[in-house]
């Protein structure tokens, strides 16, 4: 039985289909992203899917963040990824992962705000968010418990708004001086 040059063709292009597709979902995991579908992103490449695109002040495009009127809370995760489970927020960050392996309280609660604008602008509840540390990714279980931590926070920053004078919150001279407010603050650590 010969075989034409029409079936090695197609035999080639499915094996490569099947090639690409192996790599992309090796790609997919060594990303730290959950399996699922990218449903927002504010890394160069905007989706549309959860929030309009629009263009920022260079012209380029980019997904709109994400708005809840009733927190007064407004923030553009890295990714949202649509899994089995539910929205998913990716939060990338530069750092490596902290040596106890347990996230940075603040880059918690910023992972926490975006599971509660999820929960806000989809409707949808928000089983747990991914950290992408520079070393290791972190699933953080959005629990009620960690809910109302940040809902706790957010009423003490609305409180702390209203205040003549905010203190300084830390002892970390290194903080201090990435501040951009060091050069007006009259408690920087930094000299």
């Amino acid at each position: 039985m010969a075989i034409t040059f029409l079936s090695v063709a197609f035999i080639l292009l499915l094996l490569t289909a099947c090639g690409a597709w192996l790599a992309a979902r090796r790609g997919a995991q060594r990303s730290g992203l959950p399996e699922g579908r990218i449903i927002y992103s504010d890394t160069g490449a905007p989706v549309g899917r959860i929030a309009p695109v629009t263009l920022n002040e260079r012209g380029e495009p980019q997904e709109k963040p994400l708005l809840s009127h009733r927190h007064a809370l407004v923030g553009r995760p890295d990714y949202l990824v649509r899994t089995d489970e539910g929205v998913v927020p990716v939060e990338a960050k530069s750092t490596a992962c902290p040596a106890n392996g347990v996230p940075y309280e603040s880059h918690l609660m910023q992972l926490a705000s975006y599971c509660l604008l999820v929960e806000e602008t989809t409707g949808v509840g928000v089983p747990f968010g991914v950290i992408r540390y520079r070393d290791r990714q972190l699933r953080v279980d959005y629990t009620q418990e960690l809910r109302e931590t940040l809902l706790a926070l957010l009423a003490e920053m609305r409180e702390a708004r209203k205040a003549k004078d905010v203190h300084r919150s830390h002892d970390r001279t290194a903080r201090c001086a990435a501040c951009s407010y060091r050069e007006i603050c009259d408690e920087s650590l930094a000299d």
